[in-house]
């Protein structure tokens, strides 16, 4: 399996897959089926916050991108809480990872994906500010 950051250069996320495959368990049924109905013409403009896991519970920091209803509130969240905040703009569905394709698709514009851990327990959420 490829490192999300080797597929997804403007993402700039450092998960690996197998970190993002248990973290969308739950989820991995109706994944199939949301990659396999996923148009691949996508592109997304995404806010990426990040966090280290020492600085923050992760059921804190999952209550607070919870909370994220534009990327605006996203901005404001990383600037209160120090967080990395990471611009990518034009993110063609062929530069993400299959396994967090069905994630985007089913994030709706303006919210966070659910709490994403990476090898060396950073917390990261990805904010999509809009779809093209």
């Amino acid at each position: 399996m490829a490192k999300l950051k080797e597929c997804a250069m403007p993402i700039r996320l450092a998960l690996c897959a197998t970190a993002l495959t248990m973290v969308l368990a739950p989820t991995a049924v109706s994944a199939q089926v949301a990659v396999e109905n996923l148009s691949m013409s996508n592109n997304y403009r995404l806010l990426q916050v990040s966090l280290p896991a020492a600085s923050i519970s992760p059921a804190d920091f999952k209550a607070q991108t919870q909370a994220i209803q534009s990327c605006g509130d996203a901005r404001k969240l990383a600037r209160d809480l120090g967080a990395r905040l990471t611009r990518s703009t034009y993110v063609g569905t062929t530069n993400v990872p299959r396994q967090l394709l069905p994630v985007l698709a089913e994030t709706p514009t303006g919210r966070a994906t659910p709490v994403l851990v990476d090898n060396s327990n950073g917390l990261h959420v990805l904010v999509v500010c809009s779809r093209t």
